[in-house]
């Protein structure tokens, strides 16, 4: 009986010392720290694949993240990020969620996030970043994605509520009213402005407390933007406001006090005008009608998306930071504020990041902890990377250079990638590549070459249809175009400026049917050399949807 015990208690403790063992060979338990005020950070999921890494790569390779160009939907790193998060004050993510008529995209971090194991100590909510086309909105489609937040989201436990209501925010409330109103009016009713978003409001509401929560606490996304409908938008149920960042009002508000630089411009001008008008801009905005959340900058510099015409929000450092978080903690506390946002965390593509990175390291995190956050008795919590307990890179692999010169889109996009500001989405469907412009400028997708001689082949032939959308139809004629790099000629310039020096452009036609262009090549002077980067734009008309069914060399 007693080797019995002793072979039990021997089972017994070796399988305790395992289970530590594989609890030890992973990224630590989070050290959460409570700050004085709540604090919720906007969180953009923009990093699906390389090619949207690559161009910070190209043009400010010195921010990269500490997690390394990273895979945005692994669990391991979304531990990380939690991990970082809670140790330095943030309860809360506030996440871009994509979503027109059903096609979901960019939301690889949600589906992350509920893998994660930390995912318990950090909370998250919708900011539905709804830059739909005219009609994508509509009653059965609110039921439809209402139905779809209840089912996966609002009832676990991970979703973030205020009084047991979930949050939901919303980038452009107008959008809404708008397509309320037109499918009213289709019926033979008149709703006024501000009713059709009262309507959907409604319809929301009813669906969730049906499904037995008490509602959803509604909150309007950059109210200082919309004029009147912000108001509108409070009477038909929102109940705050939010800013996704501040670099207009503060260049405006500096501009008006005075306070510009000699080089200021409003497409290029100092943190420190952030630090001396963001104060006043908080005092206004929160005792405004719909009372809207401060918001804390993190700067901006879009020169990975903008390359031709950049906004810089330059000498952003982790002192001008700490200012304003200390003023930031001070405002809401004699405020009663229940909420302070931070910017978004880590939209690197716009340059508005604090997450820890090769620039500063944990510098901004810090200043926000400091701020915010009272030290525990015994110390903060150690800022850990990945390499400290032998985890990592997350690095995606770089950017495969194709050899094809014909492209069927039967399966996948066969090594073609959005360009972020070109197209909102690249995806296959049904044998063709889809695509859904949303600018009116730039280039729409791109692709690296492993070298394409440009003597075999004459011209581009490209078998599309182009689908307007209703309210942005073609006012004059629009054309296609395709901009080509070389080793010698390479499409950006040393100030990463688009060169434009390989390009081709051909007329087409946008009516929703099929047609065949062809794009001469060999009568430009141009093209000439090795190719080595492809960048094409089918059609530079904003919500426009394209089909290609295939493109080849010839």
């Amino acid at each position: 009986m007693k080797n019995l015990s002793i072979f039990l208690f021997v089972v017994f403790a070796a399988s305790v010392f395992a289970a530590i063992a594989v609890a030890s060979d992973y990224i630590p338990e989070p050290q959460p720290v409570k700050s004085a005020v709540e604090l919720s950070a906007l969180y953009y999921p923009g990093t699906e694949q390389m090619s949207e890494w690559d161009m910070v790569e190209q043009t400010l390779p010195g921010i990269k993240p500490l997690l390394g160009w990273y895979d945005e939907g692994n669990p391991e790193v979304i531990d990380w990020q939690i991990k970082w998060a809670v140790e330095h004050g943030i309860s809360s993510f506030c996440v871009d969620w994509y979503w027109n008529q059903g096609v979901q995209r960019l939301d690889h971090w949600v589906k992350g996030y509920y893998q994660a194991r930390f995912r318990k100590y950090l909370k998250w909510y919708i900011m539905w970043a709804n830059h739909n086309e005219p009609g994508a909105h509509s009653t059965a489609d609110m039921i439809r994605v209402t139905n779809f937040w209840i089912e996966n989201y609002f009832k676990t436990p991970e979703y973030y509520t205020r009084d047991g209501k979930p949050v939901v925010c919303i980038w452009e409330t107008r959008n809404i009213d708008r397509d309320f109103i037109a499918e009213a009016a289709a019926k033979g009713e008149t709703l006024h402005e501000g009713e059709g978003l009262k309507r959907a409001l409604a319809l929301i509401e009813k669906q969730v407390q049906d499904a037995g929560l008490p509602g959803v606490l509604f909150i309007q996304m950059n109210p200082t933007s919309k004029g009147k409908f912000a108001e509108l938008a409070r009477d038909a149920g929102c109940v705050y406001g939010m800013d996704y960042n501040f670099n207009g009002q503060a260049f405006s508000r500096a501009k008006s006090l005075g306070l510009l630089g000699p080089n200021d411009t409003v497409e290029n001008f100092s943190y420190e005008l952030m630090v001396q008008t963001v104060e006043q801009y908080w005092r206004d905005s929160w005792n405004a009608p719909c009372p809207v959340w401060p918001c804390i900058p993190c700067g901006w510099n879009d020169l990975p998306r903008s390359f031709q015409k950049a906004y810089i929000v330059r000498e952003r450092t982790p002192e001008r930071f700490s200012k304003i978080c200390v003023m930031a903690r001070k405002f809401a506390e004699e405020n009663h504020v229940p909420m302070v946002v931070i910017s978004p965390i880590n939209e690197w593509q716009e340059g508005t990041y604090i997450e820890p990175n090769h620039e500063y390291g944990f510098q901004m995190y810090d200043a926000l902890r400091d701020a915010f956050c009272e030290k525990p008795a015994g110390g903060w919590p150690k800022n850990l990377v990945p390499s400290d307990v032998g985890r990592g890179p997350y690095d995606y692999p770089k950017m495969e250079r194709s050899t094809r010169t014909e492209w069927t889109f039967d399966q996948d996009p066969q090594g073609w990638y959005r360009q972020p500001y070109g197209a909102g989405m690249i995806r296959v469907f049904d044998g063709a590549l889809h695509i859904v412009r949303t600018r009116s400028d730039w280039y729409a997708m791109r692709i690296r070459m492993a070298g394409l001689d440009t003597q075999k082949f004459k011209s581009l032939k490209v078998r599309m249809k182009i689908s307007p959308s209703k309210g942005f139809e073609p006012k004059g004629t629009e054309v296609m175009r395709l901009n080509w790099g070389t080793p010698e000629h390479p499409i950006f310039d040393r100030d990463l400026k688009m060169t434009e020096y390989g390009v081709a452009t051909l007329p087409i036609i946008p009516d929703g049917e099929w047609h065949e262009y062809t794009l001469p090549l060999s009568t430009s002077d141009h093209w000439t050399g090795t190719v080595n980067e492809l960048w094409f734009d089918p059609i530079t008309l904003w919500h426009a949807v394209v089909d290609v069914d295939w493109m080849k060399f010839e």
